[in-house]
């Protein structure tokens, strides 16, 4: 490696290490493929699981990058990315299609959620190996952020990654005329939590825990965002519904909540939930989301409400709150 092509591969290297959230990361990376003369489009995909609609045939659940809110999301690479998800093998592979030449990046496979960089395009043999070791420091980093961004006890996204993911979703709608349809915030806090905790113990408690947010997964679209908010609260992040569908979805959770065996015994969950404006700051929506919680409390537990609030304007948007 001549000195020239070592200055670069640090370079390119130092872009993929400075970047601070996965949504960074991805930035970078699809930016640094496209500086490539022959790469015509990069792509990039998480995957969230599989939907098996009958014992023989997996659906893969794909969410694309930046930010695609509808569950049903195609593009014109969808076709190409469920196959690579049943098929394709981890790592920098080749694939030919068409008379189409593309290249792949596939990490975490197996591992939920999987990342998959779809690159249009060709590489001579220097390129290839510049590819293949932006993909290593890719799926290095990956893995640094998973473990730092969800959850160690639920698997779910963590507080931390909050913040970012309101800023996707706010960017989505923010560029689109108002519509019906819209997303909503709402919090899920497990009821009279500490006295599971005082009776049974904490080893208890946490798998009251894990088995809520597997509900969680069971009951939400992958389309949904979900996350643990901290303690026994969780959040969820429900898009392209309205009003009534919103509330559908969560009465649906909480009846599933309350049907569910747990090992400790009968667990229910109380809900508060509020739409989002791109008007109003998240701090503020999150806090309306809390209030509805309270009623949901002070109500008599184990029920749905929704508030909403009009948009104001606020002195403090510059604070960091995540």
């Amino acid at each position: 490696m001549t000195f020239p092509d070592l200055t670069k591969a640090f370079e390119l290297s130092s872009k993929l290490l400075e970047a601070k959230t996965f949504h960074d990361l991805n930035v970078v990376l699809m930016k640094t493929l496209l500086e490539i003369d022959t790469i015509e489009k990069v792509s990039s995909y998480e995957i969230l699981g599989r939907n098996f609609r009958d014992e023989k045939t997996p659906e893969p659940l794909i969410r694309k990058f930046p930010l695609s809110l509808a569950e049903d999301f195609k593009d014109e690479f969808t076709d190409i990315v469920k196959d690579i998800a049943l098929h394709g093998e981890p790592g920098v592979s080749f694939l030919t299609l068409e008379h189409e030449e593309y290249i792949y990046i596939y990490v975490n496979k197996g591992e939920p959620p999987e990342k998959l960089v779809l690159i249009k395009g060709t590489l001579d043999e220097y390129n290839l190996e510049v590819v293949r070791g932006l993909a290593k420091i890719y799926d290095h980093q990956i893995r640094l952020f998973d473990t730092k961004e969800r959850d160690i006890l639920t698997k779910l996204n963590n507080r931390q990654t909050l913040g970012s993911t309101f800023e996707q979703v706010l960017d989505f709608y923010r560029n689109r005329e108002p519509e019906e349809l819209g997303s909503y915030i709402a919090l899920l806090d497990i009821d009279h939590f500490k006295h599971i905790n005082d009776k049974f113990g904490h080893l208890y408690g946490d798998e009251v825990l894990i088995h809520f947010a597997n509900i969680m997964r069971t009951t939400f679209r992958h389309s949904d965002f979900l996350f643990r908010y901290g303690g026994e609260e969780f959040l969820v992040i429900i898009n392209q519904t309205n009003d009534n569908g919103v509330i559908a979805v969560l009465e649906r959770f909480r009846l599933a909540v309350e049907k569910y065996e747990f090992p400790s015994g009968k667990v229910t969950v109380s809900i508060g939930c509020t739409r989002i404006n791109t008007q109003q700051a998240v701090p503020m929506m999150i806090e309306v989301a809390d209030e509805a919680l309270y009623l949901s409390k002070t109500n008599g537990r184990n029920q749905t409400n929704i508030l909403e609030r009009s948009a104001k304007q606020f002195v403090d948007n510059d604070i960091e709150f995540f």
